[in-house]
């Protein structure tokens, strides 16, 4: 029982660490994925225009 306690207090301890990590990195964390779905958004829109010139041809 002493292993699984100790497992218990070592998984705790992971999920807190996260956390902390998480709240004092989260708006850098949200500007990245602003970043990466304005380029997702970009690269959709130029496959779309591509096929698009690719059909009329």
């Amino acid at each position: 029982m002493a292993f699984l306690d100790k497992l218990t207090q070592l998984k705790d301890k992971s999920i807190e660490k996260g956390r902390a990590h998480w709240e004092e990195n989260k708006d850098d964390y949200k500007e990245k994925a602003t970043n990466y779905k304005d380029k997702a958004m970009v690269m959709k829109d130029d496959v779309a225009n591509k096929i698009k010139e690719k059909t009329k041809k």
